[in-house]
């Protein structure tokens, strides 16, 4: 049974998680900010680049995958706490590491790191006794996304001012270690949701399902536009218009800026207009402005920078949907979904970073807006088969 607590318990909690987003918000934007930094310090082409992206992003699908199960058995506290050493230690390894080889290491560990930290944030926050959940994972996430746009701005300025690339890795290793002090001076009564009494998943009637597939497809082009922003936007306006780091900073901040605005308002679109709707009319939108965007030159940035509100509603909506498919085990088949999502995004970053080599920095970026319509072609196609059982959505 979990535990009712008041909102003196949930207080602490909430500010431990709002923390925790914003450690995740730190690490997912230093890789795309000192992208032109690392290329420039470890002398490593795009390729490279692309291969640290991936790194990445396999090492956080592989342990948030995990994640759950260690919840489970663990408890919430025990996992964020392994997944703060992790981070701790990756960035002993960051900070000082005098080679390509080691920061790849790294970054492997300090992803997984944080992956444990948001499997812990998804899961921990539901699980708190309070007014509206939706209301709360909507302030979590929105925390993300200020410190994103905080985060662009400083760094930029910094960065422009000679502050080296290590110092901003030290300050996220100060960060973590106030936050393992902050974590064992509260206590978190909650536990994880099990049931003793479900029924065993039919995982073969999951997998012959081709509508999970369809899903990952989704997921993957999504997120690998999310991430692909994330990683290569910085690098793009370095290469194809070499604009210094704060120059940089002002369009990133616009984008995240734009993309939590439209974060705290995207809730109200979804209820509108239904998920699949709201899915296929954002991806329209992003597909239309990045496109438009890397088609002007140096006078598109601010489109692209404007296109950061197809960025707030469609993951959310994504993985809302997965219920109206998977009624009978939605848990098994979103973890499934996130974990295949997250492996095709990190093939899709490889890509970018390949094609950056290849074909120059601006034609590789019109992979962004080509993930993005393949994003709305496989909402379609998803809408087309659920439409009559569910017209609501």
């Amino acid at each position: 049974m979990q535990q009712k607590t008041g909102r003196a318990v949930n207080a602490p909690i909430i500010a431990l998680l709002v923390c925790m987003y914003a450690i995740v918000a730190m690490s997912d934007n230093y890789k795309g900010i000192f992208v032109p930094t690392f290329k420039e310090s470890f002398h490593v082409s795009n390729t490279k680049i692309g291969y640290l992206m991936t790194v990445s992003l396999l090492a956080y699908a592989v342990f948030q995958y995990f994640g759950g199960m260690l919840i489970e058995k663990l408890g919430y506290k025990r996992v964020i706490l392994t997944g703060s050493l992790l981070a701790m230690t990756a960035l002993t390894l960051i900070v000082f590491c005098n080679g390509y080889l080691m920061l790849l290491a790294g970054m492997f560990v300090l992803n997984a790191g944080m992956a444990l930290f948001n499997v812990t944030v998804s899961t921990l926050g539901p699980a708190l006794t309070v007014a509206s959940t939706a209301i709360l994972m909507n302030m979590i996430v929105a925390s993300y996304s200020a410190s994103n746009t905080v985060l662009q701005q400083v760094s930029g300025i910094l960065l422009a001012k000679g502050i080296s690339w290590q110092s901003f890795y030290a300050f996220m290793f100060v960060c973590l270690a106030v936050l393992c002090l902050w974590l064992m001076l509260i206590k978190i009564p909650y536990r994880p949701q099990v049931s003793m009494d479900a029924k065993p998943i039919n995982k073969n009637a999951i997998f012959k399902n081709k509508m999970l597939y369809l899903y990952v497809l989704v997921a993957a082009f999504y997120l690998g536009t999310e991430y692909g922003m994330g990683s290569w936007l910085v690098n793009y306006m370095s290469e194809c218009y070499h604009l210094a780091a704060d120059e940089r900073a002002i369009y990133m901040t616009i984008f995240v800026g734009i993309r939590t605005v439209s974060l705290l308002l995207g809730g109200f679109v979804s209820d509108r207009l239904g998920l699949y709707k709201s899915i296929m009319v954002y991806a329209g939108v992003g597909t239309v402005l990045l496109g438009t965007g890397i088609a002007m030159g140096q006078s598109g940035l601010i489109i692209i920078s404007i296109g950061g509100v197809a960025f707030a509603v469609i993951f959310p909506a994504i993985i809302s949907s997965i219920k109206t498919v998977f009624r009978e085990s939605t848990s098994y088949a979103t973890g499934f979904i996130l974990m295949g999502g997250t492996l095709g995004a990190m093939c899709i970053s490889t890509s970018m970073g390949v094609l950056n080599d290849v074909i120059g920095a601006q034609n590789a970026f019109y992979l962004m807006p080509l993930c993005m319509l393949m994003t709305l072609v496989m909402t379609l196609r998803i809408r087309a088969k659920t439409a009559p059982v569910d017209k609501e959505f």
